[in-house]
């Protein structure tokens, strides 16, 4: 238990402050987070004690004494606790924090806000009262300090408990901006934190209700009443459960807390099989649960600070039983035991730094306010794993029977099923091969005419749907035929290519898409937003062909050009169908060629807006 020690340690608070807390804080200059407790001048009451009225005449004044403590902590005790604070602001304009109390069970919280000597607002809440007396709709009590430009406010605070119980109190002052960034890191931890455990509680019910094996079940029970007995001390319970019903909420804390020993009992007992490995050991375990459950009984009677007074030890108690327990059992050779000492090593070291917070013999941090939650999640996945482990090993005989036995049918059926998979495989390759092969024209390398006629009837609807501009170019290269007779087939047939590669160059965006429509004939289905847009891109096309200078000594221009029929449609019932568009770009293409070749005719259809032009040697014409 030395490393036990040693973190104990590690979570000491240092040397408290001597001096007495500073008599204002300025909001003016305050940090955006400032902790409330070293800052506090405290006054205990008892019996007739003052109202605050009389706090404010001067009543007792001698009496107050500063706070020595970062987190007030006042554990067992029947008095009463006033706080003050002053807060002032030297700037020019009203300034406004929230003062959060970090404790969502503690019974009774009375604030105080003085102005010039009079009580200007009073909030009674508390976790003993409904809950919405809080000022804000959140777990933890949240109240606004908003104090003019040059004035000064007063802040009595009264802490007061049912029946002595004090939890250890954070006190906060906050800008706005702090707090909702702090409420949704806390929200999404616990989120994370809570849906493993529901998970977990989920994943071990299931397992029941399929396999019927009890150790499921009773882990599943476990993990619902740490659930519960988490959500409501952390007050989230009294937020969305039972927010009317204060007395409910401060008997669960109680209740789902002995519960989970019970549960962990029955458990423990299943798991590490102790009516076999250890009965004696499993007596001493019932008898311990049985005090535990007997502390239940002062608090239904609203007797919380005995119960827990006597909770508390006898809990540390259990969980140093248990785990020895386990540890004599892991040392025998229990392999379930083994994984379930290392999971409540980690839940054991976060439950004894929480009740020694309870307690008031340590400080509250991160380590001590969050022990449970960091021990307990660790905790749960590592004992989930030993029950599926342990189950694994009581059906491990049977299933090696059965496997050992199935082995031999089953390598034959792995190795028809591996041949067969390698032969659909095969085939499967050799179909998207012949598919390839089938739309790809095997010259160009582009998508042939039937590739085409499927790409276009589906780019037409898909782009109709969405009202997009559907842009579509037929291109003929110039005297073709001549140049075959003059240049032969061969040549032809690399001017094809060498077009083909133009026209991918130029082309390259994600929705173009090209096609060798047959002979010397291409179509390129364009993505522009804009017919001016597509014009462009075409003509650049047309003037690259010719910058190619490719001789054909049968051609005007003595190089290999191009005609281009280009049609932009967004009117849609003037394109009715793909097989008009079609038609459109292919007389745009005969006109080309009736003027002369080398140029583009475009046409556009865009409601209203119809029109036909042309560009020839890179002048525009437009009619």
């Amino acid at each position: 238990m030395l490393w036990l020690a040693v973190l104990l340690a590690l979570t000491l608070p240092g040397a408290a402050a001597e001096a007495a807390a500073p008599a204002e804080i300025d909001l003016e200059t305050a940090p955006q987070a400032l902790k409330l407790g070293p800052r506090a001048r405290i006054l205990e009451v008892s019996g007739g004690e003052p109202g605050v009225r009389d706090l404010i005449a001067g009543v007792r004044s001698a009496d107050w004494r500063p706070s020595r403590q970062e987190t007030l902590n006042f554990s067992f005790s029947d008095s009463a606790y006033w706080l003050r604070f002053r807060f002032t602001n030297s700037g020019d304009q009203t300034r406004r924090r929230l003062i959060v109390l970090g404790m969502p069970l503690h019974d009774y919280l009375d604030i105080h806000v003085v102005d010039s000597g009079h009580v200007a607002r009073t909030v009674s809440t508390g976790d003993r009262r409904p809950f919405d007396s809080r000022p804000l709709a959140h777990s933890d009590f949240v109240m606004e300090l908003s104090v003019p430009a040059g004035q000064a406010r007063d802040v009595y605070m009264r802490l007061d408990t049912h029946d002595g119980l004090y939890d250890a109190t954070p006190l906060w002052l906050l800008e706005d901006g702090v707090f909702f960034a702090r409420a949704q890191k806390d929200l999404l931890l616990y989120g994370v934190y809570y849906g493993v455990l529901l998970a977990l509680l989920a994943y071990n019910l299931l397992l029941f209700a399929s396999l019927r094996e009890r150790p499921f079940l009773l882990y599943g029970l476990y993990l619902a009443a740490f659930f519960v007995w988490n959500f409501t001390f952390r007050g989230y319970a009294f937020q969305f459960w039972w927010p009317d019903w204060p007395t409910l909420n401060n008997q669960m804390v109680a209740i789902a807390g002995s519960l989970i020993y019970v549960a962990l009992t029955a458990f423990t007992n299943d798991f590490l099989e102790l009516r076999r490995s250890a009965p004696r050991m499993r007596w001493l375990l019932f008898a311990l649960t049985a005090v535990i459950g007997l502390t239940l009984l002062p608090a239904l009677a609203g007797m919380y600070a005995f119960t827990f007074a006597m909770l508390i030890p006898a809990g540390i108690l259990y969980l140093v039983f248990i785990y020895a327990m386990a540890w004599v059992l892991a040392l025998r050779g229990n392999a379930p035991a083994r994984i379930y000492v290392l999971a409540w090593s980690v839940l054991i070291v976060g439950a004894v730094l929480y009740y020694l917070r309870v307690l008031g013999w340590l400080p509250s941090n991160f380590v001590t306010e969050n022990a449970l939650q960091i021990g307990s999640g660790l905790e749960c996945v590592l004992l989930a794993f030993g029950l599926a482990h342990k189950i694994h090993s009581l059906n491990q005989r049977q299933l090696d029977a059965e496997m050992s036995n199935a082995a031999f049918h089953k390598r034959l059926s792995l190795d028809l099923e591996a041949k067969v998979r390698e032969r659909t495989m095969d085939l499967e390759a050799a179909n998207a091969r012949l598919q390839e092969m089938a739309s790809t024209d095997e010259l160009t390398g582009l998508s042939n005419r039937r590739r085409f006629n499927e790409r276009f009837q589906e780019e037409y609807k898909r782009r109709q749907r969405s009202r997009a501009m559907l842009c579509f170019c037929i291109l003929d290269i110039d005297h073709f035929k001549e140049y075959n007779d003059t240049y032969g087939h061969h040549a032809g047939d690399e001017v094809l290519q060498r077009v083909a590669t133009l026209l991918s160059h130029h082309f390259r965006r994600a929705g173009d898409q090209l096609f060798r429509l047959g002979g010397e004939e291409f179509g390129v289905l364009l993505d522009a937003e804009a017919a001016e847009q597509a014009i462009d891109r075409v003509e650049a096309v047309r003037r690259a062909l010719v910058e190619e200078g490719i001789p054909h000594r049968r051609a005007a221009e003595g190089v290999l050009t191009a005609s281009f029929g280009l049609i932009c449609a967004r009117d849609y019932a003037a394109i009715y169908s793909t097989g008009r568009a079609y038609q459109e770009a292919d007389d745009a293409l005969y006109e080309a060629k009736s003027m002369g070749r080398n140029c583009l005719v475009f046409r556009l259809f865009d409601g209203g807006l119809d029109e036909t032009g042309s560009r020839q040697a890179g002048q525009g014409l437009r009619t």
